[in-house]
């Protein structure tokens, strides 16, 4: 049994071993699910949302479309006010 302790700031240390054997890195995201009195932590892949090339197309529209003062809600709204200008 391996035994960890939990810090000032909600923070727990997986042991070294467990980060070896199941080769997990500084950054690491994880899914936590409580089952009963249990803890289960998954290790997740985030795939990101925007492609590098779409970023830089945003960061265009950003910087011609400062100052005109609209305002959006992330996602659908926005995704459309996008589709609208790019055409």
């Amino acid at each position: 049994m391996i035994i960890t302790r939990l810090k000032a700031k909600n923070q727990v240390t997986i042991p070294r071993d467990i980060m070896k054997r199941l080769h997990l890195r500084a950054d690491e995201l994880f899914s936590v699910v409580v089952e009963g009195n249990y803890i289960r932590l998954t290790p997740v892949e985030v795939e990101p949302r925007y492609t590098a090339q779409e970023l830089e197309g945003i960061d265009r529209i950003v910087e011609r479309e400062k100052g005109k003062a609209k305002v959006f809600k992330p996602g659908r709204e926005f995704s459309s006010y996008i589709k609208k200008i790019k055409k």
